[in-house]
């Protein structure tokens, strides 16, 4: 039987049982692994099973024939590998060059691709925001696009679309640093020449979203925490979630609800963030200083039985894979922002979401005096200049009210 493998890269015969043929033959493909990865070209050849399991000692005309095509096609591939390794530079896309196979760079595919990895790496949320990107792409160009297509004057034609259709610059600029990553990852893989590229100083620059001004003065905050409802017995429930949040650094909701009573430390709860787990190299651990509010809360509204691996809140229990996790994750979000809207409206408060409690958070120890470099900490961030930019649009409320001072006369 045919098989080679080196250096960790495996090669072998395939058979695609999916499709058989009306005289039962089935395509042999060549199948290439790597790292858990694997990779199918066709040969060109079929063979039933029969003719299969007598490919090396059958003497019928036919089979050998296709014998030494599958053994060209083999013996083929097998240098292209040995190749690769020699120059350290193996890899599927660097054989599909060498077989002069080039890859489509349509958008479409591209994304897609992007997405469905994604996914693998359980970055639901990510892998949403690039689907959210794809579409609004294909809604203003509905052409089969290829990445040498995007130009600098296209992004601009785009970026009036999306300010036309009512798109925020801080949403714009979201997706379009999706389409930037697509480009990178092409130009990094040598599928795209940066002639190419249109994006940076001189040719397109995305806009900058300005920030979302969500946080709460402590006083609103105070009158949040006291709140009751007499006609709303759900209320409670997802205000206890939102206060957690708004007391334990700030962590975002789909953090919240992954946290196990393992997590607690005496009084501390400690936990890697979701967003950047999967991005970073070095791990950053979040620790939140268990306060005596958020035990009651546990004790209220968590899960009664506390054994170490059972979910502190226990919304994920019934969930059995990371898809369905995210999912729940996001209906819980949604169920929160319903009753904090009502909360908001019975108070004459501006709108209050899951978010506004992380900003509500920072912004709070900000104006008290707490170091930056603590509340940097404190929310997970890998440098200061992160913190400083998340802070910076919080502030016209502070900049009002000191510039009222100078006028105060009286």
């Amino acid at each position: 039987m045919l098989s080679y493998t080196k250096e960790g890269v495996t090669l072998n015969l395939f058979r695609e049982n999916r499709y058989v043929a009306k005289d039962n033959s089935k395509t042999i493909k060549l199948v290439v692994c790597f790292r858990r990865e694997r990779k199918y070209f066709p040969t060109g050849v079929s063979l039933t099973d029969e003719d299969f399991t007598q490919l090396f000692t059958c003497k019928k005309k036919d089979v050998l024939e296709k014998r030494q095509s599958l053994e060209g096609t083999f013996y083929k591939f097998k240098a292209i590998i040995d190749h690769l390794l020699e120059k350290n530079k193996f890899s599927f896309d660097n054989i599909e060059r060498q077989l002069g196979v080039s890859e489509s760079l349509l958008i479409r595919e591209c994304f897609e691709k992007k997405i469905a990895k994604l996914k693998e790496n359980n970055q639901f949320g990510t892998a949403q925001t690039y689907n959210l990107a794809l579409k609004k792409f294909e809604k203003f160009d509905s052409r089969k696009l290829d990445l040498k297509h995007i130009t600098t004057d296209w992004l601009k034609k785009l970026e009036r679309y999306m300010l036309e259709n009512n798109l925020s610059y801080t949403i714009i600029s979201i997706y379009l640093r999706c389409l930037r990553a697509i480009m990178n990852d092409a130009i990094i893989a040598e599928k795209l020449d940066r002639s190419f590229y249109p994006f940076g100083r001189g040719k397109y620059e995305i806009p900058t979203g300005e920030g979302r001004k969500m946080a709460l003065p402590l006083h609103t905050i105070k009158q949040i925490f006291e709140f009751e409802s007499s006609t709303d017995p759900t209320i409670s429930e997802y205000k206890d979630l939102w206060i957690f949040s708004y007391l334990c650094n700030g962590a975002n909701f789909s953090d919240i609800l992954r946290l196990k009573f393992k997590n607690i430390e005496g009084n501390e709860i400690s936990f890697f963030r979701g967003k950047t787990i999967n991005t970073l190299k070095k791990k950053k651990t979040v620790v939140a200083y268990l306060t005596d509010e958020m035990r009651e809360i546990i004790n209220r509204s968590g899960n009664p039985v506390q054994l170490p691996d059972n979910y502190i809140f226990p919304y994920l229990c019934d969930c059995k894979t990371p898809e369905e996790e995210f999912l729940m994750a996001r209906d819980v979000i949604k169920r929160t922002n319903k009753r904090m809207k009502r909360i908001s409206d019975a108070l004459g408060i501006p709108k209050v979401t899951t978010y506004t409690a992380r900003h509500s958070y920072a912004t709070v120890l900000k104006r008290s005096g707490a170091n930056i470099a603590f509340i940097s900490e404190s929310l997970g961030h890998t440098d200061l200049k992160t913190t400083e930019n998340y802070l910076a649009s919080f502030e016209t409320e502070e900049c009002e009210k000191n510039a009222r001072l100078l006028v105060a006369f009286q």
